[in-house]
Order: C-alpha cells, then structure tokens, then sequence
C-alpha cells in the first residue's frame, strides 16, 4: 500500500494565487499517482525477487518522501515573486524575478535524480540493474543478474532455433546474442574479483607519493582505495587525485576510490610517473 507524505496545500495556494489566473488545482493527485507507480514497480520487484522486496519498498518510499519535498520547495520558490500578468508590470521586480527563474532552473535539475528512484526499483533482480562494488550484497546480486542473463541468452537461443524451424527469419541477430554474451561474461569476471577481494583482509602501508608520506589502505570493508595525508594535500597533488579517480571522503576523512584492479594499477602508474 502506497505511503504518501503532506504536501503543504496552504503554500500551494499561495503560489497558485501568485502565478495563475482562476481556479486552484491541488498537485495532490498527480503526487500520489506517481508514488502509486512507484509502488506498484515495487510490487513488481517483490515478486521478481522476494529476497529483496524490503529494498525495493524502501527505495519506494524514499521517492514518496522526496517527491512531497520537491513540490513543497516548489510552492517556496513559486511564492518568491508573482507574476507579471498578476502584479502587473509597475515597479516589477525584475532582479527578485531573475533570482527567482534561476532558483526555478535548477530545482527542476534536482527531478531528474528523483525520478531514478523508479529506475532503480525497476531493475532491481534484473540485467540491466547496476550493482556497485561496495554493495553489502554485491555478489549476490550479482549472481542474480547472472541468471537473468543466462536465462535471457538461452531463450533468445531458443526463439531463433524454433524460426528457424518454421522456416522464419531469426528474431534475434547475431550481434544481440554476442553482446549479451559478453555481459555474462563480464559479470562472472565481476564475481571472481569481488569474490578474491572480498577473501582478503584490510591491509595499510606508508607509501611515498609525490613527495609525502602517505598511508595507503586496501579498505576491504567499504571495498575503498583509500589515501590518507597528513592535512589538506595542495592543489597539484589534489588535482593529480581527482584526474585518477580519487574523491574526498569527510565522513571517512581520506581521499579514496573504489577498490578494484584499476583503482590499484592507477595508483601504481601515479606513484611510478612521480619518481
């Protein structure tokens, strides 16, 4: 069942009466339709793969959440400045309408991250979703996306040997077995590498790098490269970091990638290009 969260109606008013001529319209039913899809992909997801129906419903409600406050930050910035066709064009705010088009600009940028919830409800247990590294359950998914793709390949297969038969043109070309062929491929190469890093234990070492000192960790836990200075790295340092595909941790206070055979080969070629 379908969790809603409140919309600020008053607000809503206030912004329709600022903006529009005639009567207002609620977004309410256009807010729960959309949570209501949301829901229904999870319901979906639920049954593709019970083992993961708590996800699936938490993904849910995460868009239904995020939604209400989209359109209540909608209704703020609507409520900034009136329209000209409203207040009429006498001393109008013009710098206060900019200021207001621009907060517009990007708030709209901001649905686009949003709608994604659904996309990742939809691909949950199927080939097409995306499993990070550093996923607790990484291996298993990835086991499942494997299946997926198995299955996929062998009725493919099997749709073409049975036109074939019936004297028809194959449905599936060559090239469309071949790419999908090479997924499963790539997945079970993801599975082993997860599967020998996972076996290792975190090790850390003092490393040289650019001209400092630096603890290097293989974070097995949070499956992180990790870099760890003595205080804020300076601009060349810091530039060479981000070209290689470190970023800056607060929460864990290191500069870090995830921890892959091209994390370790980049860091390999940093350190070997300084000396």
């Amino acid at each position: 069942m379908s969790k809603y969260y409140p919309l600020n109606e008053e607000q809503a008013r206030t912004a329709w009466s600022m903006n529009h001529m005639g009567t207002f319209r609620s977004d309410a039913p256009d807010y729960q339709a959309e949570v209501d899809e949301a829901y229904s992909l999870a319901d979906e997801a639920a049954k593709r793969n019970p083992e993961r129906e708590e996800e699936a419903y938490k993904i849910a409600d995460r868009y239904a959440r995020q939604l209400a406050d989209w359109y209540n930050k909608k209704y703020r910035i609507d409520s900034m400045c009136p329209s000209i066709l409203i207040s009429g064009g006498g001393n109008f705010p013009v710098a206060k309408k900019n200021k207001q088009n621009q907060a517009w600009d990007n708030h709209y940028k901001t649905m686009q991250k949003i709608e994604s919830l659904k996309d990742r409800i939809r691909k949950i247990g199927t080939s097409a979703e995306t499993i990070k590294s550093d996923d607790d359950n990484a291996i298993e998914k990835l086991r499942a996306k494997l299946d997926a793709l198995t299955k996929k390949q062998d009725a493919m297969k099997a749709e073409n040997a049975k036109a074939r038969k019936e004297g028809r043109q194959a449905p599936f070309a060559p090239y469309t077995l071949s790419n999908n062929n090479q997924n499963i491929r790539s997945v079970k190469k993801r599975i082993e590498q997860l599967e020998a890093q996972k076996g290792k234990e975190t090790t850390q070492r003092q490393i040289e790098f650019m001209g400092e000192s630096v603890m290097m960790v293989e974070n097995v836990e949070l499956m992180r490269l990790q870099l760890m200075f003595d205080g804020k790295p300076d601009d060349d340092i810091r530039a060479v970091l981000k070209k290689n595909g470190f970023r800056w941790s607060p929460k864990n206070g290191t500069w870090q990638r995830q921890l892959t055979p091209n994390a370790l080969a980049a860091l390999r070629w940093m350190i070997k290009s300084q000396q």
